[in-house]
């Protein structure tokens, strides 16, 4: 099956355990999905996933949360390059759109 990366924002900075804590509800959903940080974006987290679990996790709204942030999905990619990019890069206004 494909893979499918799909990226997630969340409204403050992530500590350790908060992303250990979003992986965990994470793989309560597909335990063969892999979360990775974005280097330079404390708030971003991209997970990799399959194509019949993608909209699973992507629709799944604020249901995902790490610690008491809550994540929500903002693109879904079958390159992580993408992602990273986008994930990267600074907006007009200084904040990651």
């Amino acid at each position: 099956m494909s893979k499918r990366y799909i990226l997630f924002f969340a409204k403050s900075d992530l500590t350790e355990e908060d992303v250990h804590k979003f992986t965990e509800a994470i793989r309560r959903k597909d335990a063969a999905s892999k979360v990775i940080a974005v280097k330079g974006n404390s708030r971003a987290l991209i997970v990799k996933t399959t194509n019949r679990v993608a909209p699973l996790l992507r629709d799944a709204g604020p249901a995902l949360k790490a610690g008491k942030v809550e994540l929500l999905s903002a693109l879904t990619s079958g390159a992580i390059g993408n992602l990273k990019r986008r994930a990267s890069a600074p907006g007009a206004n200084g904040e990651v759109s």
